[in-house]
């Protein structure tokens, strides 16, 4: 699961013309679709922050939840600049725990494809379930199945002043994994550091989501093609979720 010790560092970089506050500006209109109301969100796989520090700016008690800790100390310090309070937790999310508990889960960036297992995924549901205050939220993105089957072999790469990064893709469809092997060279003064990481992805159908929501003990409110109100497609790329605890 930790697969971002090399990449922790220049992960904001390749981010960067992300429009993270958009995110959440369509996590609150799905909330307010379904007249959901919580001043309280958890966000798993948060990474540096970029999806949990909107939430804090906008008032809300947050939590940033990831296994790597090399990404929650950039996080940390992220929210620190910006004099906003975020409890960041070095948990796992198929068995993360809470303080207390909140009115909203979150899980963005395909986060949760980096499960291989159908059984992680239910963990990690029955786990959000646990964590959530009675009617709480669970909102979530997957990457689509056929997007992540589109991988054919192909080299990618990026060539900068301090730092140059070649992606490497594949896909197996007899497992459904989408797999990245990411080599870089950063520079670090006078000299470049190399780094290799393996970065895999489970494409899962939306029916096995939806049954391991139900299973899990949710109510799916609603299922949509990313930063829409559309019904999810075979050609999409990334679908969202929205679910509420119902037991």
């Amino acid at each position: 699961m930790n697969q971002y010790s090399g990449l922790s560092y220049i992960y904001d970089y390749l981010v960067a013309g992300v429009d993270f506050e958009g995110w959440i500006d369509y996590v609150e209109a799905l909330l307010n679709r379904f007249q959901l109301h919580t001043d309280s969100v958890a966000d798993l796989a948060c990474g540096t922050g970029n999806t949990v520090i909107p939430f804090a700016r906008r008032g809300y008690k947050a939590t940033g939840i990831d296994l790597a800790g090399e990404m929650l100390n950039l996080a940390r310090s992220k929210a620190a600049a910006k004099k906003l309070s975020i409890n960041f937790l070095e948990q796992d999310m198929r068995t993360f725990k809470l303080p207390g508990k909140v009115g909203l889960v979150t899980c963005f960036h395909d986060g949760l494809n980096y499960l291989l297992d159908i059984m992680d995924i239910k963990k990690t549901f029955q786990q959000v379930h646990r964590q959530l205050n009675d009617k709480g939220a669970f909102i979530f993105d997957l990457n689509a199945v056929h997007w992540l089957s589109k991988a054919d072999n192909s080299i990618t790469m990026i060539d900068d002043q301090d730092m140059t990064l070649i992606w490497e893709t594949s896909y197996d469809s007899n497992q459904s994994t989408w797999q990245i092997k990411l080599t870089g060279f950063v520079r670090e003064g006078d000299i470049y550091r190399k780094f290799t990481e393996y970065h895999r992805e489970k494409a899962y159908h939306p029916e096995e989501i939806t049954a391991c929501l139900r299973d899990a003990g949710f109510t799916l409110l609603g299922s949509f093609n990313a930063f829409t109100f559309e019904p999810i497609q075979y050609n999409s790329i990334r679908h969202f979720y929205v679910a509420q605890k119902s037991d």
